[in-house]
């Protein structure tokens, strides 16, 4: 611990800001040590921390660095007296108040609290399940629950009516939420909202967050892992885990000007990695949360001369057309109007790029047509210049592989060696050709070092390499991964893409859905862009991100870099987007 207290004492600026201290405490926690009943080692290590009234806090952190629990043991739901599973005090209030506590909306950080282990819960919470099996029937009960709690609550602010309808039309009812009263004063705390959101929605929901820390007076905490999303809006306070210890608080702009968010792996927005790029002294940049007041003696010209230095990048063109659909359109039964309409574009062998799209877009139906999967109601598909549009899913899976974005809906045996047969064997190959291309397999995915452990012993990382292996193994030239990274944190972020990068470069050609704007422009070299089941955009990720109409029309947001060189005054927002972005995918291989 004192070596924790030195390095944070070294690496943290002198200059963050202390919390006001006419504010009046809402809760505190004085060396607070929790852990879990099933567990052996704490998940929370001495921690000493005070939430004031009327503060808007970010809590981020690596997965499994204690974020989650510490929320639930803010929200009353932790610690248990009858289990003796802590250490240290929980002040509500003042010390000399008395303890007053009820909520007003149902406490979903609680839901996954009948499983006892902290690794079940990160689990659980990464498949996106949002609640456990055994309480799946309450889901719409709880959700109506929730929505008439907040609109309780916001009945008397009539001005919040208006945003708040806007995000209850983009999965408000999904969010993990607690709101509660201390001692009469409202307290609400978000987990992950921006989980599973497209751009435009994230940004209503920090929007909307925003408007209730300052209209209505309540103290807010957030939990995410999307920094830049997160700060879309001002935030007071910053709060960093890691591995249960807190090990910076403060004004996240003096934070952010510090290494030790990349340290411990969490993504700093953008604009600032371009800052240090450039050489630029963060010591001397002033908001450097918000990219729209970002600012800095000689600024402009520093990360002019940066951009002077770095080449045009040019990257090779192909050709060969792998797969091409053609004036395709597609409806369920149900539907009254076409959900794909008059869809066509061309997916060149060898390449790695994106669909993109709000949510609802058609994006999923879209690559279930792709794989097989559902069948076209007008319009064609091709495969090297052959029409396949007739091919069944079982054909198909030998072209494009499906992989789907929780693990578990493919995933169905109990070890690593039995799942990546179990489609060969279904497909009647010999099992000396199993056994050649399951090893195979377990080299180019690099499950050699796990292959002996059982399935529920495995990370969610890890069952995504899983099932992407046991897709690879039936040789297919391309896959399709939905969602990659949803709801993951920065390091398994890149583990992940890293390993799809490695599958491509051994020539799988590689389409990713997704809605993460950083993935598009950091992963993909082309992007194709869905909206309201058309396709209104097919160009580079830059040229679309910076593009106002398409961005309006998709549900996207203009990225950070281009905002920053325009607001600091740069002759050439596109040019530095550009640049950036090349330089960037090449400093990351080193």
């Amino acid at each position: 611990m004192n070596h924790l207290k030195m390095w944070q004492k070294e690496c943290l600026p002198k200059k963050i800001k202390e919390v006001d201290s006419m504010r009046k405490p809402l809760i505190t926690l004085q060396d607070f040590t929790f852990t879990y009943s099933d567990q052996n080692f704490p998940i929370l290590k001495e921690i000493n921390v005070t939430i004031y009234e009327g503060e808007k806090i970010l809590v981020i952190g690596p997965s499994g660095s204690g974020k989650s629990t510490f929320a639930r043991c803010i929200s009353g739901i932790l610690p248990s007296k009858d289990n003796d599973d802590y250490t240290g005090t929980i002040t509500y209030g003042q010390d000399n108040e008395k303890k007053r506590i009820s909520n007003f909306l149902p406490n979903e950080l609680a839901i996954h609290m009948e499983d006892s282990g902290e690794a079940v819960r990160e689990r659980e919470k990464e498949y996106s399940t949002g609640f456990s099996t055994a309480i799946q029937p309450f889901q719409s009960y709880l959700e109506q629950k929730k929505l008439a709690g907040m609109k309780w609550f916001l009945s008397k602010f009539p001005s919040l009516q208006e945003s708040f309808s806007q995000l209850t039309d983009n999965q408000f009812e999904k969010m993990k939420t607690a709101g509660l009263f201390v001692n009469d004063k409202p307290l609400l705390i978000f987990d992950e909202p921006l989980a599973n959101l497209d751009p435009k929605s994230g940004d209503l929901t920090m929007k909307f967050i925003d408007s209730l820390e300052r209209d209505t007076n309540s103290t807010v905490m957030i939990i995410e892992h999307r920094l830049e999303d997160a700060l879309a809006y001002p935030i007071d306070r910053l709060i960093l885990f890691s591995e249960g210890r807190i090990i910076a608080d403060g004004n996240p702009s003096e934070i952010l000007k510090t290494d030790i968010l990349s340290d411990i792996g969490i993504r700093e927005p953008l604009y600032i990695t371009a800052m240090r790029y450039a050489g630029v002294n963060l010591d001397y940049v002033h908001s450097l949360d918000n990219v729209d007041e970002v600012n800095g003696p000689n600024l402009r010209e520093d990360m002019e001369r940066w951009l002077s230095y770095l080449p045009q990048f040019q990257y090779p063109s192909n050709d060969e057309v792998l797969l091409e659909i053609q004036d395709a359109t597609f409806k369920y039964p149900w539907n009254k109007e076409n959900i794909i309409d008059d869809v066509s574009f061309k997916i060149m062998e060898g390449e790695i790029l994106s669909l993109i799209g709000p949510n609802g877009s058609g994006k999923t139906t879209l690559v279930k047509i792709l794989s097989g999967q559902e069948k076209l109601k007008t319009g064609k598909l091709f495969w090297k210049g052959e029409e396949i549009t007739d091919f069944n899913a079982q054909k198909m899976k030998k072209l494009v592989g499906y992989v789907p974005q929780n693990p578990l809906e493919t995933i169905t045996q109990d070890n690593i060696y039995e799942e990546l047969s179990f489609r060969l064997k279904e497909e009647g190959y010999s099992e000396e050709e199993i056994s050649h291309r399951v090893e195979k397999v377990i080299e180019v995915c690099s499950l050699q070092y796990i292959r002996d452990l059982p399935m529920n012993a495995l990370s969610f990382g890890q069952l995504r390499r899983v099932a992407i292996a046991s897709v690879l193994a039936l040789s297919p030239k391309m896959i399709i991964v939905d969602e990659p990274t949803a709801g993951q944190d920065f390091l398994r972020y890149t583990e992940i893409l890293n390993f799809l990068q490695s599958i491509h470069l051994q020539g799988v050609t590689v389409l990713l859905v997704t809605h993460d704007i950083h993935l598009m422009i950091e992963y993909t070299k082309r992007a194709i862009v869905v909206s309201k089941g058309k396709v209104i955009a097919d160009a580079s990720p830059v040229y679309i991100l910076v593009s106002p109409e398409i961005i309006e029309r998709s549900s996207l947001k203009e990225t950070s870099l281009f905002t920053f060189a325009r607001h600091i005054g740069m002759k050439d927002p596109y040019v530095f987007t550009e640049k950036f972005i090349h330089y960037d995918r090449v400093a990351r291989l080193f």
